[in-house]
């Protein structure tokens, strides 16, 4: 008997409580439950390190990002300079926009990918989606934004992460303050300022408050004379009296104006909710208990924001340690996973770029300011499923071939140095498990009788059984449902 791949096409469909036992069984202690949320894909020297150290002390690593030798990363990264440009160079190079799109992406990827830094770039990647900005005409101030507001304030002071992302060129553009004047206010910042980033669309503001906050805000705008592309203008902004969220603001200031409104907002306690509500569901479940969105909360407000220490008690609650099996893999989760386990290189642009669309989930590609969808209901699709399985046989199978005849541009893999000397085909299914889920599964089974045809799981490993079934192995595993939830 062998999987098929009908049997994983079921299998990924199961009711929730099938689901979650079948994930649940193949999350062996707190720990693999932890990396698997804190990393992009747990590797077998990950789960060993954090076992060496204990739970609380590999978060306590992880969150001090710093402290982490990266510096073969480092040298990957060398390959794409516009990523440490200032922002008047990299708008001086040749096609700037493109450009800085192919470096962003191939950045974002190597840097989840290949990062000891897995929390934060995970942490990353939940700012980018919160703060979210997109379109083909600003990719080169969206580069500078992703390194220095995003990036820089990832782990830090919520406060100033709010205000690096409203003083940030690309995102003045994208929400059209940078055209923001007194005698004609646009709404546009204020209202996302308010909706999206901080209070919540249920956070109790009012559309007065909106008007009032667009006033505030008016006179901030670009101007390419400054070394950050950021500029107030006194000439363009209304110093008049405004009230919001309950807080006067007095006449004839300026700047202080929008940067009062940034300081209410990220101290009110509709974001402390809000936000604490966004980082649960990304890393705790879909549906994250209401006593851990309050704690975390309390935490927000105890701490004035402070990111850190906030993620640091999600991390030790109760509810997260309760929550194995419960967070599906978006799209580009599962990509870079299904790198991390195999080891596959991708050498031309063209191939991860093509694969990334096919998947659904570009980075820096969605349109709306709200970010890419957070819950399983918007990425559980027959179409979506199937692009997931083309991409695990490809990067399985297509790299594990010769690359300049088979032509797929993806390089070289790891298949088979990673897997050492198995001798028997339960042993090769567990090393293999090892890679792709960071342990051996416990109930192994229809991984053994693929392998072995439905026979003896003590069959010995031989060449010709690699060659027939290792690529296809690591791609099943890669396609079933254990893998796509965790």
């Amino acid at each position: 008997m062998s999987v098929t791949r009908r049997d994983f096409l079921t299998g990924f469909f199961t009711t929730n409580l099938e689901r979650e036992t079948a994930v649940q069984q193949s999350v062996p202690s707190p720990i693999h439950h932890l990396l698997n949320r804190i990393t992009w894909g747990a590797r077998p020297e990950e789960i060993a390190r954090a076992q060496e150290i204990g739970y609380e002390a590999y978060l306590d690593e992880q969150l001090t990002p710093e402290s982490i030798d990266d510096s073969a990363l480092d040298a990957r990264l060398r390959q794409l300079p516009l990523l440490n440009m200032d922002r008047r160079a990299v708008h001086s190079v040749q096609d700037p926009e493109y450009r800085s799109y192919q470096a962003m992406v191939k950045g974002m990827v190597w840097r989840a990918a290949y990062s000891k830094r897995q929390l934060l770039e995970r942490v990353v990647e939940f700012w980018s989606d919160h703060f979210n900005i997109s379109g083909d005409d600003f990719n080169a101030d969206n580069l500078i934004y992703q390194r220095e507001a995003i990036r820089q304030h990832a782990l830090g002071s919520f406060r100033d992460l709010l205000v690096a992302t409203a003083k940030s060129p690309a995102m003045l553009y994208y929400l059209d303050n940078f055209i923001n004047y007194a005698e004609a206010p646009n709404e546009n910042y204020a209202r996302e300022l308010l909706e999206l980033h901080t209070l919540g669309v249920d956070g109790g503001y009012t559309e007065q408050d909106v008007k009032e906050a667009a006033r505030a805000f008016t006179g901030w705008t670009v101007h390419n004379g400054t070394r950050t592309g950021f500029y107030f203008n006194a000439d363009d902004h209304d110093d008049g009296r405004k009230t919001i969220l309950g807080h006067n603001l007095p006449a004839g200031r300026g700047i202080e104006d929008g940067l009062h409104v940034l300081a209410i907002a990220a101290n009110h306690p509709a974001t402390a909710r809000f936000i604490s509500g966004k980082l649960a569901r990304r890393f705790v479940s879909d549906n994250p208990p209401a006593s851990l969105i309050d704690s975390m909360a309390q935490v927000w407000q105890a701490t004035h924001g402070d990111i850190k220490a906030i993620i640091r008690h999600m991390f030790l609650s109760a509810e997260f340690l309760a929550a194995a099996g419960q967070k599906m893999r978006r799209p580009l989760d599962f990509f870079i996973g299904a790198l991390r386990a195999t080891g596959t290189e991708i050498t031309d642009w063209w191939v991860m770029e093509e694969m990334l669309q096919r998947l659904g989930q570009m980075p820096y590609a969605w349109g709306p300011p709200d970010g890419y969808p957070d819950t399983a209901e918007a990425w559980l699709s027959t179409n979506g499923l199937l692009a997931r399985w083309n991409v695990a046989m490809r990067l399985t199978h297509s790299a594990y071939e010769d690359p300049f005849e088979s032509g797929w541009g993806l390089g070289t893999t790891q298949l088979l140095e990673r897997i050492g000397e198995p001798a028997t085909a339960v042993a090769l299914v567990d090393t293999v498990a090892a890679q792709v889920f960071g342990a051996p599964l416990p109930n192994p089974t229809p991984f053994v009788d693929y392998v072995t045809d439905g026979g003896d799981k003590n069959m010995p490993v031989t060449p010709h059984l690699l060659a027939r079934k290792l690529a296809s192995l690591y791609g099943l595993m890669l396609a079933s449902p254990q893998y796509q939830w965790r």
